[in-house]
């Protein structure tokens, strides 16, 4: 009984040296099972069990089972994290064929770039459209109904701006057609009479002070080829460009749509008037015409000043006045015959 009576006696708990802080719990005074957990990828690990010794140092006294299944968790957690599940993404569906002709079509509208020719088949059709109506609608003015004017000067617009696109566009396939009759001729000159060709050649090449030994050598260069020969004497003695494949269409729409806006201008009072104040809304037709052919000209002018690099005010102002005249002169002589017509002509 002595032997257990000691072994109750020298068995307790051995007192266990307290350990030095880490920085971190250094920083925080509560005890680490009161101190905030962290959470690693939305998983809150478990605190570890702990008891407080009575000189203020803590024990842990978790076991080893509990720690390998805290490790456990920790290491599948983080797998879990760096391996997510794979989730089939939807496959991206192919564009229908409307979405590829707008994505097209929005492309070739930032990517244009209005040639000479079409700003010249513009201007064509502006200076035409703001004239022939104008003068159409002041003289139906004369009648005193504004809806003569309307349905006559409508009528004059559709049938005008249908043959002007139409004889732009002709006149452009014309050109192409004369260009492709001039490459046959060339090509007839070269393989027929090559003496000819290189005569033209000669001829191209003297104004440029070249002597006879250097023109001998281009035109024999030249001869190596019938494709090249021909391409050169279209370009420095015709002096003539292929056109544009697409070029009778581009035209005929540019001076159509050119004479409609054009046109539009001047019948645009005699929608906002009633119908008997056909003089009201030709007065009204007449200031804006006025300002539009002055503008369009002054424009014009400073437009081609550009190309030319004549730029000058008063010529400009010139360019306005001389639009504005026609204008104004066309429409004045529309009136007086429409006026003399219709006093003359009995009902």
């Amino acid at each position: 009984m002595s032997v257990v009576l000691l072994k109750n006696l020298f068995q307790f708990k051995r007192p266990v040296a307290p350990r030095a802080k880490s920085a971190r719990s250094a920083k925080s005074p509560h005890p680490p099972s009161q101190s905030p957990i962290p959470a690693i990828d939305n998983v809150v690990i478990p605190p570890l069990h702990s008891e407080k010794h009575p000189e203020g140092s803590w024990i842990e006294t978790t076991s080893s089972a509990d720690l390998e299944a805290q490790a456990s968790i920790i290491h599948s957690t983080s797998s879990a994290a760096e391996s997510p599940k794979c989730k089939k993404e939807p496959q991206s569906k192919e564009p229908s064929q409307v979405t590829l002709w707008f994505r097209k079509a929005c492309l070739a509208v930032r990517t244009f770039r209005p040639t000479p020719r079409m700003i010249s088949d513009a201007i064509i059709g502006l200076s035409d459209g703001m004239t022939v109506p104008f003068a159409l609608t002041a003289g139906l003015s004369s009648l005193g109904n504004t809806r003569i004017v309307v349905l006559g000067g409508l009528a004059e617009l559709i049938a005008g701006m249908i043959s002007m696109g139409v004889g732009g566009a002709l006149g452009a396939k014309a050109e192409s057609e004369g260009y492709k009759a001039s490459v046959a001729d060339t090509t007839r000159l070269v393989t027929n009479s090559s003496a000819e060709a290189s005569a033209l050649v000669h001829d191209v090449l003297h104004p440029f002070d070249f002597d006879l030994a250097q023109r001998d050598a281009v035109t024999a260069k030249l001869m190596q080829s019938t494709e090249r020969m021909v391409d050169y004497l279209m370009r420095f003695h015709h002096q003539e460009k292929q056109p544009d494949p697409s070029r009778p269409m581009a035209c005929g729409i540019t001076i159509g749509l050119g004479y409609a806006l054009g046109g539009l201008i001047p019948l645009i009072p005699y929608f906002c008037v009633g119908n008997h104040e056909v003089l009201r809304a030709l007065w009204i037709s007449v200031g804006t015409m006025v300002v539009t052919l002055f503008l369009f000209g002054y424009g014009k002018t400073v437009l081609l000043a550009e190309k030319n690099q004549d730029k000058s005010t008063w010529k400009a102002i010139k360019g306005g006045l001389e639009m504005v005249a026609i204008g104004g002169g066309s429409a004045a002589v529309a009136v007086g015959l429409v006026h003399g017509i219709n006093s003359n002509v009995p009902e």
